[in-house]
């Protein structure tokens, strides 16, 4: 019965973390323009993602009630500011605040509409789904966060650029510990201030 188990949450791991990117990323190589073969996939896993862990014994999702760390949140906040205007200096200057300064409106949409439609359907499918479903598979923690990260890194590919991949690859592991270590809600507001700060100074340009 457990090896029964075991084989099912592999199959879906596999499914999920896997095989789903790698059509999406293959898809996308042929129509780069239809966004919505990034998206549709995106909220199709997250209701997915939703289903199986409502069908996951050892989960609740009141346990994704508990407060908001707000010390690690602006202490995360401050690195990123700093870390993101360097990065996007040292890539293009020209880059800088292109999209509050030339699609202003677009920009507030961006920043409104961005954690509800990206950074909610991320967080359920690779944080809690990953973690609360599929722990049992690995022993090895430390592998199991670097597996996350390198998934994380990988959906991004998606995007064909070294940058998207690059900036999720060294931004997942801190997702990561604030789901962890601190709180769902944690984790949604330092990834969305992340998002934010990406599609101010200029590198959103790289997510799209």
């Amino acid at each position: 019965m457990v090896n029964t188990l075991k084989k099912k949450l592999v199959i879906e791991f596999l499914i999920i973390y896997c095989l789903i990117p790698l059509i999406v990323i293959s898809i996308n190589f042929f129509f780069s323009e239809q966004k919505i073969f990034v998206f549709l996939p995106l909220f199709l896993v997250f209701f997915l993602s939703l289903y199986l862990l409502k069908k996951t014994p050892s989960f609740s999702f009141e346990s994704l009630k508990k407060k908001t760390e707000w010390n690690f949140f602006f202490l995360i906040s401050l690195i990123f500011i700093v870390s993101a205007f360097s990065y996007t200096i040292i890539l293009d200057s020209n880059l800088l605040f292109n999209l509050p300064k030339n699609y202003f409106f677009l920009w507030v949409a961006v920043m409104l509409l961005y954690p509800i439609f990206s950074v909610i359907p991320q967080e359920i499918i690779f944080r809690v789904l990953f973690f609360e479903r599929y722990s049992c598979l690995f022993k090895d923690q430390f592998l199991y966060l670097v597996l996350n990260s390198i998934i994380f890194a990988y959906i991004h590919l998606v995007f064909q650029n070294f940058h998207a991949f690059f900036i999720t690859l060294i931004t997942s592991p801190i997702f990561a510990y604030a789901y962890l270590n601190k709180s769902f809600k944690t984790c949604l507001l330092v990834h969305t201030i992340g998002g934010q700060l990406v599609f101010t100074y200029g590198l959103g340009k790289f997510f799209y």
